[in-house]
């Protein structure tokens, strides 16, 4: 696991122990953290670069030999500032930067300005030098380096509603008719004349009734029930191949070589990093 050492400078005690205070609650060993506080002794020189006194305690932060924003760094000491440093794994890099960053530590080009300091000198980054925010510097015991991501297509499924079938039975009349044949009986009275002169075989001359009954045949109606048909609902499954179409991401690097720059005085160069280093 690669440690990289964060440096923050202050200009007030105040504020580097606030920020070791807020370290300490963040749980950062103690170990990883020391505190560098300057003499206050400030030299008046200002058209050129102030001599590093501690060039053996910035060669261990950041390597190499002492630049120009080093020189910075140095009179900023000179001048009374205290200096954090913290050593921590790649991971926690960022939340200690974010504690330091907080309680305000000096901005470089600002204070390389005020001090009036200029230099006629081939700037040639450290190795593994990048721009820090907020004017801190790291050292790492390696190179620094990029990670380059890929995404990959991942299908799933998932079971969705497509809408469904249902079936409901009501009732529907339909007017029908029927032709029947229907038989009617009708009684009637016959009176024929007998005239053959026949004699009458038993006559006792007393009161006699016949009758005779009609039938009549009507419709009669009803209904009877039967099954003539039946419907039901049953799922078939169905497999399909579907072709899944989008797009996926990957980093890439490119990589440019920076030729060194001249920086003559009174002239600040573009794209120079606001100091920090890694």
């Amino acid at each position: 696991m690669t440690d990289e050492t964060i440096v923050a400078v202050y200009d007030t005690a105040a504020h580097a122990q606030a920020a070791v205070s807020d370290l300490r609650a963040a749980n950062v060993p103690e170990s990883a953290i020391s505190v560098h506080a300057g003499t206050g002794e400030m030299t008046t020189t200002t058209t050129s670069a102030a001599p590093v006194r501690e060039e053996g305690f910035w060669s261990s932060l950041f390597g190499g030999e002492p630049d120009h924003d080093i020189a910075v760094y140095d009179r900023s000491v000179q001048g009374g500032s205290s200096v954090v440093t913290v050593k921590v794994p790649d991971e926690h890099v960022t939340r200690v930067m974010e504690i330091l960053e907080s309680h305000n530590p000096i901005d470089i080009d600002d204070r390389a300005n005020s001090y009036g300091m200029t230099q006629t000198t081939t700037k040639t980054p450290l190795a593994g030098a990048s721009a820090r925010p907020a004017t801190m510097g790291a050292s790492k015991t390696e190179g620094d380096k990029i990670q380059l991501a890929e995404e990959q297509l991942t299908v799933g499924k998932r079971v969705v509603n497509r809408g469904g079938t249902r079936i409901r039975r009501f009732v529907v009349e339909t007017p029908v008719e029927e032709q029947v044949t229907l038989h009617d009986e009708k009684v009637t009275v016959e009176r024929r004349p007998v005239t053959d002169g026949r004699p009458v075989s038993d006559v006792d001359f007393s009161d006699k009734v016949i009758e005779a009954t009609a039938t009549a045949e009507e419709a009669v109606v009803s209904k009877t029930a039967r099954v003539v048909e039946e419907v039901g609902l049953r799922k078939e499954a169905v497999d399909r191949v579907e072709t899944v179409r989008d797009t996926v991401r990957k980093e890439d690097v490119e990589i440019e070589q920076i030729p060194s720059e001249t920086v003559t005085s009174g002239t600040s160069v573009p794209g120079t990093p606001r100091t920090p280093k890694i």
